[in-house]
């Protein structure tokens, strides 16, 4: 994989981030396995909203609602991706973190 082909996906990655922000969403699973790669176009697709929630301006936490009667699983997806306020106090903001995750992958 070389650099320009990496940084026209990652672009990609970032695009789709972008909506999902742009359309109040946050994904909360970003990693790599959860990016699929069409080899044959170089179309990047974002999968497994899962964890995905409503984007808000104030923390998440582990405690909050997923539906109507049950806690969200998995409040900000795969532990090595997540930021440091997440591990360290329980809660986070959804844009940051969303950053941080982007950084790791």
């Amino acid at each position: 994989l070389t650099e320009p082909v990496a940084r026209g996906l990652f672009r990609q990655v970032l695009e789709a981030m972008g909506r999902c922000s742009s359309r109040g969403v946050l994904h909360r699973h970003i990693k790599a396995e959860n990016v699929l790669v069409n080899l044959a176009t170089g179309e990047v697709k974002l999968i497994d909203f899962g964890c995905g929630t409503i984007l808000q301006d104030t923390f998440y936490t582990q405690m909050e609602q997923h539906g109507p009667d049950e806690l969200c699983p998995c409040p900000m997806g795969t532990l090595e991706y997540s930021p440091p306020e997440w591990i360290l106090f329980g809660c986070y903001h959804g844009q940051p973190a969303t950053i941080w995750s982007l950084g790791i992958l």
